[in-house]
């Protein structure tokens, strides 16, 4: 089943490599509307080197038919054996290895055989990775993730650490890290609670189970399901890329100033849970921003006609 979005004109979207990027590509969709799609459809679209150092720092969509798999496994051993100062096996190696494995294997290679400095060195990336994501959230603008096919492990920290998520009816979503014997580390566990709750959060982190599209919206993963691209077709952009530009217009023909200030009051209560704590931010958010032009014409066209008999003025 999918829920249709309010009809709209899908935005004209013009995108393509960006001089130097071999992973992503960009473009504007209409003003106000940035595009980034990840380009590794023959990997499904999963996380190396070249991704995480290319990947945006805001419709997010992905090449080919998954979403995202993930973290690209090749990736991951090398990057393990760059911190132990190991060479990668001849066959296992892809794309010349990578500027995190190489800075690893340098500056931040930790002294061989000392496991200690070799777990601080594992950390630091690890933080270097999650930066990534968390860059997505600290935009001030809000990001959409727009989802086909498969969405593993790392799509899901990427989809959470994004603001509004849209599906087509045939996305999947699976929080894989446990059957891999590590637990997810780049977000997930601390962002998806707030996005279904605890307890189901729990439910898909323990047990890795995939969850489908109709679920997914059930359980407040996504907020809409849009009807997949039909067998064959080569449609651009694709209905669930349409519906996310569609939704991103809307969000870009809203007071500036009001959308930022939303996002950011609304992660600061996520991450300060005490109601006085964010009464206390919106207020000083407020204080600072609330005195806008978009805010004197809002006041100027609701008060409009206000006054008349009948019809009492509002009262700030």
């Amino acid at each position: 089943m999918s829920s249709a979005l309010p009809v709209a004109q899908t935005p004209a979207l013009s995108y393509g490599p960006l001089p130097g990027y071999t992973s992503i590509v960009a473009g504007i969709a209409t003003p106000g509307v940035a595009y980034v799609e990840l380009a590794r459809p023959l990997r499904h679209n999963a996380f190396h080197e070249q991704l995480w150092d290319e990947f945006p720092r805001i419709v997010v969509a992905g090449q080919g038919r998954n979403f995202c798999a993930g973290i690209d496994v090749a990736y991951l051993r090398r990057n393990f054996l760059a911190l132990e100062q190991r060479p990668p096996p001849a066959s296992g190696a892809g794309g010349g290895g990578g500027a995190l494995a190489a800075g690893a294997a340098s500056a931040e290679a930790p002294p061989a055989g000392c496991p200690g400095m070799q777990r601080a060195a594992m950390r630091r990336s690890i933080l270097a990775l999650q930066e990534a994501f968390s860059e997505i959230e600290r935009c001030r603008s809000p990001v959409i993730a727009a989802v086909q096919g498969r969405c593993i492990g790392g799509g899901v920290d990427l989809v959470t650490a994004c603001d509004l998520r849209l599906c087509s009816e045939d996305a999947s979503f699976c929080v894989k890290e446990v059957d891999l014997a590590i637990a997810a580390d780049l977000g997930t566990l601390q962002r998806l609670p707030h996005i279904v709750g605890h307890g189901a959060a729990m439910d898909l982190a323990l047990t890795a189970r995939t969850v489908d599209a109709v679920e997914a919206k059930r359980m407040g993963l996504v907020s809409h399901v849009v009807a997949a691209a039909p067998d064959g077709a080569a449609l651009q952009p694709r209905p669930v890329v349409a519906a996310a530009l569609q939704l991103a217009a809307r969000l870009a023909s809203k007071p500036l100033l009001a959308v930022q200030g939303t996002k950011r009051v609304l992660l600061h209560a996520r991450d300060q849970p005490r109601v006085a704590d964010g009464l206390d931010y919106v207020a000083t958010w407020n204080s600072a921003q609330l005195l806008s032009s978009d805010l004197m014409a809002a006041l100027a066209g609701a008060g409009a006609g206000a006054g008349s008999a009948g019809t009492p003025r509002a009262r700030l």
